[in-house]
């Protein structure tokens, strides 16, 4: 069942009968999936159409009915599974290029990442992401796992491994249009996400250790550079990087020069800049 199937059932079950444009609102899905949608769980018998004289509208089966739907659909081939994978040699992850799209399929295997991590881990997150990884994270950080962050936020967790506060994320919004989300754990798999202010989210998930190494060294980059502005000074860093016209182009994605307005944007201390 998808999250959107899952969405509709809920509302269903929460509201009663509803026509379409009501199990969207309910549901909380756009109105151009809430049909499709309704019709997939039709096919399977979850949810029935009952016509009156205002039109059409769906009802849900009992939830012990889906629960058992469900039980019968999977118990018998997870048993047959159970029994025959352990005979099987040990298998071996693919290093090919996933592609992940949507950013709730992009969450939810940068949770898997981590909570299938061993030894460490390499974070780079906006704070628009990080209340969904936060349980995966303190988790990974209970059972003994080194967890190392960049946070494009207002306030360093605590309490889960060692984190810095991104101090240009206004710049580092416009020059990617958006923001990204990477996760790299014990350097042999990493996935990395860019989410668009506009458009969809996409991103990879890789085992290809050239690319896992690639983005681990990004990651490790970042950290450092940060404690580097920290321990120089942030107008120190400002007057160097700005003096500068091949870096500024390199830093804010254009040239000063094709635009007045653009000034060297970071937080300041009002707004949440870390201590020097």
């Amino acid at each position: 069942m998808s999250l959107y199937e899952a969405r509709v059932y809920l509302g269903l079950l929460r509201h009663g009968p509803q026509n379409g444009n009501e199990v969207a609102k309910s549901a909380g899905i756009p109105s151009s999936k809430v049909y499709s949608t309704l019709e997939k769980l039709a096919s399977e018998g979850i949810v029935h159409t009952v016509t009156t004289g205002s039109g059409t509208q769906y009802i849900s089966i009992a939830p012990d009915e889906l629960v058992h739907r469900f039980r019968q659909e999977f118990d018998e081939p997870i048993d047959y599974l159970e029994k025959t994978l352990p005979g099987l040699a040990a298998f071996e992850p693919a290093s090919e290029v996933l592609t992940v799209t949507t950013l709730a399929a992009i969450r939810e295997n940068s949770r898997f990442i981590v909570s299938d991590a061993s030894r460490e881990l390499y974070v780079s997150i906006w704070q628009d992401d990080m209340e969904d990884l936060r349980d995966a994270l303190e988790a990974a950080h209970g059972r003994g796992v080194r967890v190392f962050g960049m946070l494009y936020g207002d306030e360093v967790p605590e309490g889960i491994g060692s984190w810095m506060l991104h101090s240009y994320q206004q710049i580092v919004a416009d020059r990617l249009g958006g923001r990204m989300l990477t996760v790299v754990a014990d350097g042999e798999e990493a996935l990395i996400a860019h989410i668009p202010h506009h458009g969809q989210a996409s991103g990879v998930r890789t085992r290809n250790p050239v690319l896992t190494l690639i983005a681990q060294e990004y990651a490790h980059h970042d950290l450092v550079l940060q404690r580097a502005q920290l321990q120089i000074g942030f107008d120190e860093w400002d007057r160097w990087w700005l003096a500068d016209p091949d870096l500024r182009t390199i830093i804010l994605g254009k040239s000063l020069e094709t635009d007045e307005h653009a000034p060297a944007t970071r937080r300041t201390k009002e707004e949440g800049e870390p201590p020097r």
